[in-house]
């Protein structure tokens, strides 16, 4: 801003000056184009209170786009939003699909004139993208027009584009991607219906396409479809309109934790499966040794099969099925139902029947061999642990370093980034970490900002897994 615009916007503070109707719309649009100031507004959209006032204000006092400073080029580079440049550059910002236009997309004009019938190149696709047709949209009213100008915000159909885009004639031309809020909160959603679960991840997949802020993803180890967004009230208001719009209802659930068991030592144990019927009957019998398998890391992972039976004790016809038995049973867990992992097993001895041993029977004599064996082999529960990059106000250092310790997370490093904001790194258990953007909202009013990484897995404390293991055989007894 100017220097008089300084000083006169400094005596209007301090009460020293009281400004004109037109120097008020003029500082303000000012200030808030080199963005020194931020105006808040209070509405409730759901009752329409605050939307008109909102709107007459931004046409009032907020600065035209031309007046607005430039777009950020990925090149480093940056382009002014101009009428000047007649070279047609578009940026989609935001798609979305509407049951009556299908896919649609909001397009901010940069430099030049678009039109419809006009061909821009994708710089990130390197394709072409035809603008059939231009609109003005206001709330759900659609106005076709035949030109935009620079500045202007318009809605063009069935474009392949996707948000964050940049179309132009050469297809050379790139903004910088926008840097969007932290998507940290995630949970687990269900159809009430389990007919319904493919409706609702499709309709959830195009939703997460039109919002970059919002993504879903399929836990194959839990079998859960997880959505990831910014908070609690985005999903809350994605599963309204799921049920609005398909009919189709949906819960969150809690986020189910993927454990995994191993074991602490070696140890040994026949397995033998005995049963006869009528005719013909089964026998298998075999002998197991497992023991931890560590990886490079120190960590326990991988599963490796031996075979070292000799003089035929049993034929190696039938060694695959103990393999194949052992492998089932490591996938259903020994002491609380999670897949079991990092155990080498070794088949060393056993016995057939020449008439009733068969790949069933071995497969059975293998299961029981498996449990027996690792029964004896201290078998323990392990977690998830994950790596947390927390940056936060140095205010609020302390309390986020105390919350951490409670949630049975160590600090591993602390430093200041280039903002002068504390930057807190912790390793802690990711089932103490499900709802940790709600707590740091909560602890640092909204301030706090974290990533998330996985870094292995760690044995569990006993009494946790004291109590993974009851509510595991309460589920068998069930």
């Amino acid at each position: 801003m100017a220097e008089a615009d300084d000083e006169l916007m400094m005596k209007y503070l301090e009460g020293e000056e009281t400004l004109t109707q037109e120097e008020l719309e003029g500082l303000l649009s000012k200030a808030i184009a080199e963005r020194i100031f931020v105006p808040v507004f209070a509405g409730d959209c759901i009752k329409e209170q605050g939307v008109n006032s909102l709107m007459d204000d931004i046409a009032t006092y907020f600065p035209a786009p031309t007046d607005y400073g430039e777009m950020p080029l990925i090149d480093g580079d940056s382009l002014k939003i101009s009428s000047d440049d007649d070279r047609p550059v578009a940026f989609v910002f935001k798609t979305l699909a509407d049951p009556q236009q299908g896919r649609i997309s909001f397009i901010k004009v940069l430099t030049g004139t678009l039109e419809p019938g006009l061909e821009l190149v994708n710089a990130r696709t390197r394709k072409s993208d035809r603008l059939a047709h231009l609109y003005v949209m206001c709330g759900r009213d659609m106005t076709e027009v035949g030109h935009a100008y620079a500045g202007d915000i318009i809605v063009a159909p069935k474009l392949a584009a996707e948000t964050g885009d940049t179309l132009s004639i050469t297809g050379k031309v790139e903004a910088a991607a926008f840097k969007f809020p932290n998507s940290q909160y995630r949970i687990a959603i269900e159809a009430e219906n389990r007919g319904d679960e493919e409706k609702l991840y499709t309709f959830i997949e195009k939703a997460c396409k039109a919002d970059p802020t919002m993504s879903i993803d399929r836990d194959e180890e839990t079998g859960q479809t997880i959505i990831s967004a910014v908070g609690e009230a985005q999903v809350s208001v994605l599963l309204n309109r799921l049920e609005d719009r398909t009919k189709v209802a949906a819960k969150s659930v809690p986020i189910r934790i993927p454990y995994r068991e191993t074991i602490r030592r070696t140890a040994s144990a026949q397995g033998r499966h005995k049963k006869q019927t009528g005719g013909a009957g089964q026998y298998g019998d075999c002998w197991l040794r497992v023991e931890p398998l560590i990886g490079p890391d120190g960590t326990s992972d991988g599963y490796e099969f031996v075979d070292e039976v000799v003089g035929g004790r049993i034929p190696r016809s039938l060694i695959p099925a103990v393999d194949k038995g052992v492998q089932e049973t490591m996938r259903d867990g020994i002491i609380a139902g999670y897949p079991l992992t990092g155990i080498r097993v070794a088949v060393y001895d056993g016995s057939y029947h020449s008439v009733d041993s068969n790949e069933m029977a071995f497969r059975a004599a293998a299961r029981i061999g498996l449990r027996k064996a690792c029964a004896d082999a201290d078998p323990v529960v392990l977690e998830p642990i994950e790596e947390i990059t927390v940056t936060i106000p140095e205010s609020y250092a302390g309390a986020v370093m105390g919350d951490i310790s409670a949630s049975r997370g160590r600090v591993t490093g602390m430093e200041t980034d280039e903002r002068g904001d504390t930057v807190v790194i912790a390793q802690a258990p990711l089932a103490e970490l499900t709802d940790y953007s709600t707590r740091l909202r909560s602890i640092t009013r909204g301030t706090g900002d974290f990533t998330m990484k996985p870094a292995g897995y760690e044995q569990v404390p006993y009494d946790v897994q004291a109590k993974l293991v009851e509510r595991y055989e309460e589920g068998r007894a069930k």
